[in-house]
């Protein structure tokens, strides 16, 4: 236990050291960094055992089964200086828990780099004991993606009906956190639009309910309509599903859902109400922070930028680098990032990418009653980014 504690702690000061680098470094800005990334977002596979409406690409339809191996991670971690990296997630892309190699993978970062956190972002629809197991024993944190708090919406948003088998795996998940005495961190998540926003109140209580710590919570973000195409070509997501277009009943039930949240003494995460929006600069420090690595090896620099720059990376127009070919220090300040960290400098940006002008994350800059934060626009991008690969 003094052992967990003392790791927990230099982890924490290691988060601080980072923010307060990035900081200075953005402050002041540099392009050209003395350091390294310190975040790491891991595409798993490149598979999925759900078709959720709000997703940006269909696994069913165009998934390759392609994965991130465990042998793959010794060289992206020889490939960077593992001393700055704060935390790593398995997430991104499909559902990890696909990746046959997960739990060794995340035994291996605990092993020989017990100071990083890493969490696992998991639909949970499978339940493989040993792997979970294994990876509580790695102190891997967990975020559950569940989104409904009824088996019917349930469906309506995975597009399977698996709700009963997640609860049951969530509640698995907590006996066997207890049982194993870890100090791993386990949160439920929501993405919040018409067809639930009406259960998030039962939500909270069903979270505090199955031993959870936290829910999070995340206004959908409506994406181009090829985007939205599922594999028998409808369309189950529309802009008109935005709680954009409910601002006021948004408000509302979150609200109640804060009251009912402290009244459980579960943490509850969510972004503004919109009626406390405000408009700011752009404050995007993942150039300075992140490095998203995609299954093949190719990095992106942000949440959704495997999509947004995927064809212009694919295409070699922005050569944004390969962690499994290169090492870090050819990559990190190479033109592509220089040029990223100039367009999302605080003051005197240059803009050189338009795809951090429709960016999913603009709601923190434009404000949450920005109708282009919630229902993106992709118009000004190369028309190759309507099309799905």
């Amino acid at each position: 236990m003094k052992k967990n504690l003392l790791a927990r702690a230099r982890s924490l000061l290691r988060v601080k050291k980072a923010d307060r680098r990035i900081a200075r470094a953005m402050a002041g800005g540099l392009t050209d960094l003395p350091f390294g990334p310190s975040s790491l977002n891991l595409m798993m596979v490149d598979s999925c055992n759900s078709q959720c409406i709000m997703c940006g690409k269909d696994y069913k339809a165009c998934g390759t089964m392609q994965y991130i191996s465990s042998n793959d991670i010794r060289t992206i971690y020889s490939h960077l200086d593992m001393d700055q990296i704060v935390d790593v997630i398995y997430g991104g892309g499909g559902e990890p828990f696909l990746n046959p190699d997960i739990a060794e993978i995340a035994a291996y970062t605990h092993a020989h780099y017990p100071v990083i956190q890493h969490t696992v972002i998991s639909n949970l629809i499978q339940w493989p004991q040993e792997k979970v197991a294994a990876m509580l024993d790695s102190r891997v944190h967990f975020l559950v993606s569940l989104n409904a708090a009824s088996r019917g919406t349930y469906k309506t948003i995975s597009g399977v009906d698996a709700f009963q088998a997640v609860v049951s795996h969530i509640e698995n998940l907590v006996r066997l956190r207890s049982a194993r005495k870890e100090a791993v961190h386990i949160a439920l998540s929501m993405i919040l639009m018409r067809q639930n926003i009406d259960e998030l109140v039962n939500f909270i209580k069903l979270s505090s309910d199955l031993g959870a710590d936290e829910v999070k919570t995340l206004y959908v973000r409506v994406y181009p309509e090829d985007y939205r195409i599922k594999q028998d070509r409808n369309i189950f997501i529309a802009p008109s599903d935005s709680l954009f277009y409910e601002q006021q009943r948004s408000d509302d039930i979150i609200r109640e859902a804060e009251s009912v949240a402290k009244e459980k003494g579960i943490r509850f995460e969510h972004e503004p109400y919109f009626s406390c929006s405000r408009k700011t600069e752009r404050n995007c420090n993942e150039a300075w922070k992140s490095l998203f690595i995609n299954f093949n090896g190719d990095v992106y620099p942000c949440p959704a930028s495997e999509i947004l720059f995927k064809p212009k990376v694919d295409s070699g127009e922005y050569a944004s680098g390969n962690i499994l070919q290169s090492h870090v220090n050819e990559i990190w300040n190479n033109p592509f990032w220089q040029k990223l960290r100039e367009t999302n400098l605080p003051h005197s940006r240059k803009e050189h990418f338009p795809e951090c002008r429709c960016c999913g994350n603009s709601i923190n800059w434009w404000g949450s009653d920005a109708e282009k934060a919630h229902v993106l626009d992709w118009q000004e991008i190369s028309p190759a980014v309507g099309k799905k690969s």
